[in-house]
C-alpha cells in the first residue's frame, strides 16, 4: 500500500476557445505547482469532473499523466453509476495513472451497502489504488463513518479526501489512518486548525499551492485568515469557484481561456 503525504493538487481542466483541452496549458499549470506538490488528481470536482465529456476527461487525464514528471496522479471519476465508474478506472489504468478517486454512486435514496459494493466492485476489477472521495452535494448521499471504515480496510484503498464542512473527530481520523489509509483535509477552512492531516485536496492550492503546504504543518492563526482571505478572494464558497480559479489562472498567463465545460 501507497501512502503519500503532503498537497495533491485538484487540477482545473483548461479549455481552448473551441472547447478542447488544452495541453500546453496542463503543461503551465503543473510547472506552477510542481516545487510543492506530492501529486496531481485531475477531472476531480475542481476540474468540472461531472461536466467532462469523455473525450475532454481523457485527454485531461493522458496530458496530465504525460508532464507529471514522476509525480502521482490520481484519476477523478465522478460519474453516476458503478458499471460506469468501472469503466472508466479501468482506463485511468491504462493510460498510466497511479490511482482513481471516487465518489459514490449518485442518489438521494442508495444505501450503505450499496456504497460499500460500489468500492469494492471498483477494487476489484482494477489494479489502481483507490482514494475515496467523501462528498454529499454531488453524490446526494452522505456515507456513514461505519461505512468508510469497511471501505478504507479494502488492500488497495490508500486514501481519503473528507470533504465534510463540519469536520471529523480526531478519533475517526485516527481510525482511518490506523487502516493505513492517508487522511486529506478536503476542505480549505479546515487548514492551519491543527487537523492531524497527512495532506489536502483543496481548490485553493490551483492558484496557492505553497500556502496550501505551509497550512498543513501545524495550527498557525496567521495562516488560517490568509487562506480564509484567499478562499473569499477566489470565492471558493460560490456553486462556480472552478470558474473563478480558471480566471485567475488565465488572468496570470497560466491557463489559456478561462472557459468552463458544457453542463
Amino acid at each position: 500500500m501507497t501512502q503519500r503525504k503532503g498537497v495533491f493538487v485538484p487540477l482545473v481542466t483548461p479549455l481552448d476557445d473551441k472547447g478542447a483541452v488544452c495541453r500546453a496549458s496542463v503543461a503551465r499549470l503543473l510547472a506552477c505547482s510542481r516545487h510543492i506538490a506530492s501529486g496531481y488528481m485531475p477531472c476531480l470536482t475542481s476540474g468540472e469532473g461531472w461536466r467532462l465529456s469523455r473525450a475532454q476527461w481523457e485527454d485531461m487525464l493522458r496530458f496530465t499523466v504525460d508532464q507529471a514528471e514522476g509525480l502521482p496522479v490520481v484519476a477523478g471519476i465522478e460519474l453516476a453509476a458503478t458499471a460506469e465508474v468501472v469503466e472508466y478506472a479501468q482506463m485511468a489504468q491504462r493510460f498510466g495513472a497511479n490511482g482513481v478517486i471516487i465518489t459514490s454512486p449518485f442518489g438521494a435514496g442508495v444505501s450503505q451497502d450499496l456504497i460499500a459494493a460500489h468500492y469494492r466492485k471498483v477494487h476489484d476489477t482494477c489494479d489502481l489504488d483507490i482514494y475515496i472521495y467523501n462528498e454529499s452535494t454531488l453524490s446526494e448521499n452522505d456515507t456513514h463513518f461505519d461505512t468508510l471504515l469497511g471501505i478504507a480496510a479494502l488492500p488497495r484503498v490508500v486514501g481519503i479526501k473528507d470533504s465534510v464542512q463540519e469536520g471529523r473527530p480526531v478519533a475517526q481520523i485516527r481510525a482511518l489512518q490506523e487502516l493505513g489509509v492517508s487522511y486529506y483535509i478536503g476542505w480549505e477552512q479546515q487548514l492551519a486548525c491543527g487537523v492531524p492531516a497527512d495532506g489536502c485536496v483543496v481548490s485553493l492550492a490551483n492558484v496557492e499551492p505553497a500556502l496550501c503546504g505551509a497550512a498543513l504543518s501545524a495550527a498557525d492563526a496567521a495562516i488560517r485568515a490568509e487562506v480564509l482571505r484567499l478562499s473569499d478572494v477566489h470565492a471558493l464558497s460560490s456553486d462556480d469557484w472552478y470558474a473563478h480559479l480558471k480566471t485567475a489562472l488565465a488572468q496570470r498567463g497560466v491557463i489559456a481561456t478561462a472557459r468552463t465545460a458544457a453542463p
